[in-house]
């Protein structure tokens, strides 16, 4: 479920978003375990930006990122998941802590699977405004300098859906 504050979507979309570097089509398993500890230590400095209200951290998503969050139109290109992040960052905290159940390299595509929590904090009165917990997948994209950006991210509520519906 998303909620919105104003006109702002509340992103329960955090998790989401991480970099790391190289990996080719014709891998070894050294590489991919390589690659698969530097996803996860890349979402503990994610993690730790957000936490520390680094709006910077944006800058893990691609040019052509696309956010899929539930209820909720695709959020597309960086410029506009900046946007949104930026305009949700002036007047909330985000507290975030990632767990990584699954990740898989394909070549130039890296998916990550697992769960995050996600507090929304309003900064003036520090009143929780939001408390999830929700699933997400990232797929990231090899850049041309070798490093992973989140090419894709899709979240949804870890929580069952209310009865009747």
């Amino acid at each position: 479920m998303v909620q919105r504050m104003g006109r702002a979507p509340l992103p329960l979309v955090v998790a989401a978003a991480v970099l790391l570097a190289g990996c080719s089509a014709q891998r070894t398993a050294a590489t991919g375990n390589s690659d698969e500890a530097a996803i996860r230590q890349t979402l503990a400095k994610l993690e730790q930006r957000i936490n520390q209200d680094d709006a910077g951290f944006v800058d893990v998503f691609d040019k052509d990122a696309v956010i899929i969050a539930p209820s909720a139109p695709d959020i597309k290109s960086f410029d506009a998941i900046r946007s949104m992040y930026t305009g949700l960052m002036q007047k909330t905290a985000m507290r975030v802590h990632f767990s990584t159940e699954e990740v898989a390299v394909a070549g130039d595509l890296v998916y990550e699977r697992g769960t995050y929590t996600l507090k929304l904090i309003d900064k003036a009165s520090g009143k929780i405004l939001q408390d999830v917990k929700n699933k997400h997948l990232h797929i990231f994209k090899r850049q041309p300098d070798g490093s992973w950006k989140t090419w894709r991210m899709m979240v949804n509520s870890a929580e069952p859906a209310p009865a009747g519906k």
